[in-house]
């Protein structure tokens, strides 16, 4: 669901990252987003299978043991349940992370045909294709961001939908679902993360911004637009989205779009890297509003909280009591939002089970997301993160209970 956070957020508006004086109508033009497809050079994946795979399944298994506070039924069937009977029914389910036109050219030759399963498919999720093989016979394929978090979640959600089956499923596939996690493949690009959102700048131009704005791109932009900044450059592709104002009061202002998987989980964190490395010249202004869980504190969801620090929040191998690193945050924004709060990023929310969440609230964790805890090791780790001006801004939208039987 997408949440409205810019509209909740006045006093984290764009006239703070912007120099005072009067606004004047900027005179860029709009460019049609997206970079065309260029000829890939040949890429060799990375078999990644027994780390992910085995990774998921331990998950799962301590989520079913613990207790799971969230709906996997839900996030399960909402992606993938109108094509459950095709995955089941494949000869392979692979996943592929790292760029559509690299995945192509490595095996679409290996196909009579290769076709996407849904029109317009969003470049920012995951991708569905079937590959026809001989004798009416196909692979399942998804092509997803090169992040290993994005591999995990949607392994994780293969698994839980056969786990679904209906019994005219499981009557049908039978043999297939009794070990549906061995026909489950995960290759990964060497191209990072790091490398896409570079060669992604350099191809438009984009360097030394003063504000850098990551969070929900329409409400950033109809904001810029009431104060007066209504022609900005607007670039989209599989590596990122944004909207870039060359001329927005004399600074130049970069919105990074939050939504899909582009920037998910530790994919954030390489975004704040190559941030650093395109502004040689500025020490750019970075405003972070994503959304996130309470831990057992109904009573937050809806508000708008300013983190003060943030911890791995990952249980694997253990969650520590003591000595874990926690990254501090110089959040400007906790001088303008009342509700300050302990912060866990997590690298899937099947970690977030009952017994978790009794754990990180005795450490007196109040919240909990997937990007926050890379985003501020990126910030920390740089020579260049202690001028760095901060504000963070996170919107709670659900509770994660410390109670089994509280299922809402």
């Amino acid at each position: 669901m997408k949440r409205r956070i810019l509209n909740s957020l006045p006093v984290l508006a764009f006239a703070l990252l912007l120099s005072c004086g009067p606004i004047s109508q900027p005179g860029t033009s709009t460019i049609d987003g997206g970079r065309e497809a260029a000829a890939q050079p040949y890429v060799v994946f990375q078999d990644q299978t027994r780390e992910i795979v085995g990774h998921a399944e331990k998950l799962i298994e301590k989520n079913e043991r613990e207790g799971a506070v969230l709906d996997q039924k839900w996030y399960g069937f909402r992606r993938f349940g109108e094509y459950q009977d095709l995955f089941l029914g494949a000869e392979r389910v692979l996943f592929y992370g790292g760029l559509e036109a690299e995945v192509r050219s490595l095996i679409a030759k290996d196909y009579l045909n290769f076709v996407p399963l849904e029109d317009n498919q969003d470049p920012g999720d995951i991708r569905l294709f079937a590959g026809h093989l001989p004798g009416k016979k196909w692979d399942y394929i998804i092509i997803g961001q090169n992040g290993r978090e994005v591999a995990l979640k949607t392994v994780i959600r293969l698994i839980y939908m056969a786990k679904f089956a209906d019994e005219d499923m499981k009557q049908k596939h039978q043999i297939r679902l009794r070990a549906f996690s061995k026909s489950l493949r995960v290759f990964m690009s060497p191209v990072s993360p790091r490398r896409e959102y570079l060669n992604f700048f350099n191809h438009h131009g984009i360097r030394n911004p003063d504000a850098v704005v990551i969070g929900f791109m329409d409400d950033a932009r109809g904001l810029m637009r009431k104060i007066g900044f209504t022609k900005p450059e607007i670039y989209s592709d599989e590596s990122l989205r944004v909207i870039w104002y060359k001329h927005a009061n004399g600074k130049k202002v970069l919105l990074v779009s939050i939504n899909g998987n582009r920037i998910f989980a530790s994919r954030s964190g390489d975004l704040i890297r190559v941030l650093y490395e395109i502004s040689s010249s500025s020490h750019p202004v970075i405003t972070f509003l994503g959304s996130a869980g309470a831990v057992d504190a109904p009573e937050l969801v809806g508000k708008l909280v300013a983190p003060t620090s943030v911890v791995n929040g990952d249980p694997f191998p253990s969650i520590k009591s003591h000595g874990e690193l926690v990254q501090l945050i110089h959040n400007h924004a906790a001088d303008l939002v009342p509700i300050h709060t302990i912060h866990a990023s997590v690298e899937s929310v099947v970690v977030e089970t009952t017994h978790w969440a009794q754990e990180i609230k005795n450490r007196r964790v109040k919240t909990v997301d997937q990007e926050l805890y890379h985003v501020i090791d990126a910030i920390n780790s740089s020579p260049r993160g202690v001028a760095s001006q901060l504000y963070v801004g996170i919107l709670v939208t659900d509770n994660v209970s410390t109670d089994k039987s509280v299922s809402d």
